[in-house]
């Protein structure tokens, strides 16, 4: 099912007490899809897909995912444990590229988060094709 699909977007001022996605003004289309928790007795480790296509309005995605992330898990109301991040490269030779995100530290209470970004596996890449084309 899917949850959400447009443009997800940021000013890059602090809004509300709320540190911003970046300080730069920004744009990214979105598309969240809820695989469900089970489908024919298959158990999702992460049910929810999230694709990321750069608009080419603004920062880079990877240089600011871990906070887009988590505005992003706080609106949808979605664990980031459980949610599997990509972008897929329109002239790219490496195609669907996944996040991994991993905790470094705590500050204030809020998780600070560093991300790698790897080419998806081909079992993968057909998956998600199959769930967000």
């Amino acid at each position: 099912m899917i949850l959400y699909e447009g443009e997800y977007s940021w000013e890059g001022r602090i809004d509300r007490n709320t540190r911003p996605i970046s300080w730069w003004a920004s744009s990214y289309h979105l598309k969240i899809i809820d695989l469900g928790r089970r489908t024919r007795g298959v158990f999702y480790l992460k049910p929810v897909i999230i694709k990321i296509e750069d608009t080419g309005r603004g920062a880079s995605v990877v240089n600011c995912l871990p906070e887009m992330a988590k505005q992003i898990c706080a609106r949808f109301e979605l664990e980031l444990s459980r949610v599997l991040w990509v972008e897929q490269i329109a002239d790219g030779e490496d195609g669907i590229q996944v996040a991994s995100f991993e905790k470094v530290a705590t500050v204030a209470g809020e998780p600070l988060y560093t991300t790698d970004w790897r080419p998806a596996t081909p079992p993968e890449a057909d998956f998600i094709r199959n769930h967000i084309d």
